[in-house]
């Protein structure tokens, strides 16, 4: 017979600091009862491990809902550490005098106005808050980087009669770290000057004649030129993000959520055909369905690297080498589609003498799948 297990002492907690405190009328309520009954809890408990009695202490005694419970919950647990242990032990039983429990409630009520007070000052600090859009953030980037390069080496190059100044758009752009909103953003705040100097160098306006007119019109042409340098690198710049940009993920649903409205024949003792299981079909390259009612052999395939997929009552992504003919001997032709190999069936169209025509895609209670590769 197996020895009995030896029950297990009390711990060393135990034995020291003994159990959770408990009190009766017959307890003596003095300053060392409550002394022991705190060092049991200063041991045991953290501050967060008060706040469930201190909140229902408020409830009960000073009359809080769960509105003003919710302020409280606003506050540091800490703020709380004054009549933590005092609100414990009075809810293990431990009576105090009216004046100390009147204290408490003080304390609830002053924590009270401080988390209303809180509230107040976050509500400030959030309306303080300005929210920058996307569209700003680019801007100010662009204003700081690119814009701030073209500005000290380009337009500052005009003042000083130099209009020959090159600027490697494409390199500062990518140098930078901008991205492919900023195109239009940096195009945008230097499109305006690059029409006002064509204007005057074409001279269609009084206006830009007049302002521009201490440029000569070969400088003119050079300014345009140093213009259109930038507006080719932006539109290679775009081509660049473009061909990097990773294409979103096309979200597939699962086979069984694909085909969970297709209609189709499950079984026919006619033919003796049964239908294979339609969750198969998605993923796959190559289905054999037969309608039943027309007599027809539909063969779909596809060229899509996910295979087939199911919408509705209809499969997606077939391609145009997918064909249907009607077949005048069901009972010699089916069952090669049944057992033979999907490089032999490449064949059995050439043993049709019936018209072969593209499929619709829609698959309906007549229809019968039959095989998926």
């Amino acid at each position: 017979m197996a020895a009995r297990k030896k029950k297990r002492g009390p711990s060393l907690d135990d034995k020291y600091l003994g159990p959770e405190p408990i009190y009766t009328e017959e307890s003596e309520f003095n300053d060392l009862v409550w002394t022991k009954g705190a060092h049991w809890y200063n041991y045991f408990y953290k501050q967060k491990d008060y706040m469930p009695t201190t909140h229902q202490f408020a409830m009960d005694y000073c009359g809080y809902d769960k509105k003003k419970i919710s302020v409280l919950k606003r506050l540091k647990d800490s703020k709380f550490m004054k009549v933590n242990k005092v609100i414990k032990l009075y809810t293990r039983g431990y009576q105090y005098e009216d004046a100390i429990l009147e204290k408490a409630k003080a304390h609830i009520n002053a924590m009270y106005k401080e988390g209303l007070s809180l509230k107040k000052i976050e509500e400030k600090q959030k309306a303080k808050v300005v929210v920058i859009s996307p569209a700003e953030r680019a801007k100010t980037k662009v204003l700081d980087t690119i814009y701030h390069d073209w500005d000290s080496i380009i337009v500052e190059g005009w003042f000083d009669n130099n209009f020959t100044q090159t600027f490697s758009c494409y390199n500062r752009f990518k140098g930078h770290g901008l991205k492919g909103n900023a195109i239009n953003t940096f195009k945008a705040l230097i499109e305006p000057e690059y029409e006002n100097i064509k204007a005057a160098y074409e001279k269609t306006d009084e206006n830009c004649i007049e302002g521009y007119s201490h440029i000569s019109k070969g400088d003119k042409r050079k300014i345009m030129k140093q213009f259109e340098e930038v507006f080719d690198d932006l539109e290679k710049l775009r081509s660049s993000f473009k061909a990097t940009k990773m294409p979103r993920a096309k979200k597939v649903k699962a086979s069984d959520q694909q085909v969970s409205k297709l209609k189709y024949c499950e079984e026919d003792d006619d033919v003796k055909l049964t239908s294979i299981n339609p969750v198969l079909i998605p993923t796959k390259h190559k289905l054999f369905v037969y309608n039943r009612k027309n007599k027809k052999l539909i063969e779909y395939t596809t060229d899509s690297i996910g295979g087939f997929e199911v919408s509705g009552t209809s499969i997606k992504n077939f391609s145009g080498s997918s064909k249907q003919a009607t077949i005048r001997k069901p009972d010699e032709i089916l069952p090669m589609v049944i057992n033979k190999t999907e490089k032999q069936l490449e064949k059995l169209w050439d043993s049709l003498t019936t018209k072969v025509s593209i499929p619709s895609g829609r698959i309906n209670a007549d229809c019968i799948l039959m095989r998926v590769f």
